[in-house]
């Protein structure tokens, strides 16, 4: 069975794994910056990509964080675009807003 799963043990960075028990199948990290919050890495397949950008935000609403920018190489950004957490520049004014939203934005 598959979980996305906040990753405790990463006391550098907030990070959210995909797994399959033991085995991890993607993850994304990032780190706060005042009061917009970071994404700096981001390694999986796409099939996973939806499931983890939105449990790190989801996290970062919960801790009172409505802005987040995403530091990615451009092909990370390009995956985030088809997938409508951006348009033209990496970041999110409101994540509550995009949340808001609902899943076919």
């Amino acid at each position: 069975m598959i979980e996305i799963l906040q990753n405790k043990e990463n006391l550098d960075k907030i990070e959210f794994n995909a797994r399959d028990g033991e085995e991890v199948l993607g993850k994304i990290a990032g780190v706060l910056d005042g009061d917009e919050f970071v994404v700096n890495e981001l390694s999986c397949d796409d099939f996973f990509t939806d499931g983890l950008v939105r449990a790190i935000l989801n996290l970062m609403t919960l801790h009172g964080i409505d802005k987040a920018r995403f530091e990615l190489p451009e092909s990370d950004l390009g995956r985030l675009r088809k997938l409508r957490f951006f348009s033209e520049e990496p970041k999110m004014a409101s994540i509550a807003e995009f949340f808001d939203k609902g899943c076919c934005h």
